[in-house]
């Protein structure tokens, strides 16, 4: 089918002069007509430009007699400081409540909330506000525990163990002196019979005073081998120097006989213990009670 374009003399050639027929447009170009409309017809997809505008409001235009579209990108400096985005920018993108993400990894930074049981092992030096409950009772932190029992505790005093409780109690060094103590034991002996028996004491005492409930010979030691050594020995027969016998007595009933002057006594090993041997003399099977009297010299 012919067309009949119409004159193009005088007319625009930058495709802005246009003819319209059977649905198709045309448009000059200074050289030739060429479909350029929005028919079924139009093909040539050459005719279609787009030019981009400086960043400013976002916004995209058609110019259907050039078949140009004008497009103006959004202008995003405002939110821009770096060339480059990701971890380590100023991006808002990739930001949590304005943190980075490896923010969230460093535990560093926490300072409330709960921390899993998983993440405190090893040791930490931290302060705690507030109390364990499994290690408070009566306002002292430790006296909770099961071994632990304090008694009026005071300033200067040290925990101790008794041999089933850790007890508080001012030590020598702070207190200056000891006061003078006791150690005593019962053993059912029969009449003229002898018992060896292990006294409770310091590693090292100045002993004051021997006590007994009934007649007896009383004989303290340095250590066991000293008590064997020494069994045959008659009461009226004295210790040899050296032999490892600390002090000895003989009472003719209930009484306390003084050590004057005071002996020194001390566990030779050294533990906190003495031996001895107790003869019965008071004419019957009963039990005898005695009782050491001392003042600590050794810790």
């Amino acid at each position: 089918m012919a067309i009949n374009f119409p004159s193009t003399l005088g007319q625009p050639t930058d495709g802005s002069y246009t003819y319209n027929i059977a649905g198709i447009v045309y448009s000059w170009d200074g050289s030739s007509w060429s479909a350029a409309g929005a028919g079924a017809s139009a093909t040539d997809k050459t005719l279609f430009s787009v030019t981009q505008n400086a960043a400013g409001s976002a916004s995209l235009s058609y110019n259907s007699n050039s078949g140009v579209f004008s497009y103006t990108p959004p202008d995003l400096s405002a939110y821009m400081t770096t060339s480059n985005g990701g971890v380590g920018s100023s991006y808002d993108a990739d930001l949590l409540d304005g943190q980075q993400g490896v923010y969230y990894l460093n535990a560093g930074n926490l300072n409330a909330g709960t921390v899993s049981s998983d993440r405190l092992s090893g040791t930490y030096n931290i302060d705690i506000t507030g109390s364990a409950a499994s290690a408070s009772s009566a306002g002292f932190g430790i006296g909770g525990l099961t071994d632990v029992t304090i008694t009026s505790a005071s300033t200067n005093q040290v925990l101790t163990y008794n041999g089933s409780q850790w007890v508080n109690s001012t030590p020598a060094a702070v207190s200056g002196l000891q006061s003078r103590t006791t150690a005593q034991l019962t053993q059912f002996i029969s009449s003229g019979a002898s018992a060896n028996v292990t006294f409770t004491t310091p590693k090292a005492y100045a002993l004051m005073s021997i006590q007994t409930s009934v007649a007896a010979w009383v004989t303290l030691y340095s250590d066991t081998a000293s008590r064997t050594n020494d069994a045959s020995r008659s009461e009226t027969t004295d210790p040899t120097p050296g032999s490892g016998v600390l002090a000895e007595v003989i009472t003719t009933g209930s009484a306390t006989q003084l050590i004057t002057p005071g002996t020194i006594c001390f566990n030779s090993s050294p533990t906190n213990a003495t031996y001895a041997k107790i003869v019965n003399k008071s004419g019957s099977t009963t039990n005898v009670t005695v009782t050491l009297t001392f003042v600590q010299i050794e810790a």
